[in-house]
């Protein structure tokens, strides 16, 4: 029985509800749309999105997906400034395909002290986006992956929150 869906939100909705030393933050939820918290980052996807349980861990890897698009969010504990050249594995894992980086910029995010949006091509002829940013304050690493690049991703990408 282990992880059922029940089980798994239970854990889930404890981390997030019960726990006080972790801060949340809601994220802006336009009309239509729904808000995925998280401890430290939330962001918000289409209503008819939902969360994909084996690319989701009670360990801050959160993966919805849906029609138009998927995002795949990853929180860690970051001390140090992260080095924007060097991509986790969680990274390859929320875009499924292999990927080239084809761009990376300088990305202005509210309560970030260094962020990075990046850009990928996918094996397949796709493309996606992501956002790298770190919180000195609350010492956390924020990544948000979103595929396909499209105004649906970048919508959600929009909606990212971070705490302070």
């Amino acid at each position: 029985m282990g992880f059922t869906p029940i089980c798994l939100g239970v854990v889930v909705w404890a981390a997030l509800r019960l726990n006080g030393n972790y801060p949340t933050v809601t994220p802006p939820i336009p009309p239509g749309w729904q808000s995925v918290p998280g401890i430290y980052a939330s962001f918000s996807t289409p209503k008819d999105w939902s969360l994909v349980q084996y690319m989701s861990d009670s360990a801050a890897d959160i993966y919805y997906s849906g029609r138009g698009g998927n995002a795949g969010e990853s929180v860690t504990e970051a001390g140090t400034p992260p080095r924007p050249t060097v991509l986790p594995t969680i990274v390859s894992t929320f875009l499924v395909d292999p990927y080239k980086v084809t761009s990376r910029t300088v990305y202005r995010l509210h309560n970030a002290t260094d962020a990075w949006k990046y850009t990928f091509a996918l094996s397949g002829g796709g493309s996606g986006l992501g956002v790298l940013a770190w919180v000195a304050s609350t010492q956390s690493q924020v990544w948000l992956i979103l595929t396909p690049a499209s105004p649906t991703t970048d919508k959600v990408l929009s909606t990212l929150t971070l705490a302070s």
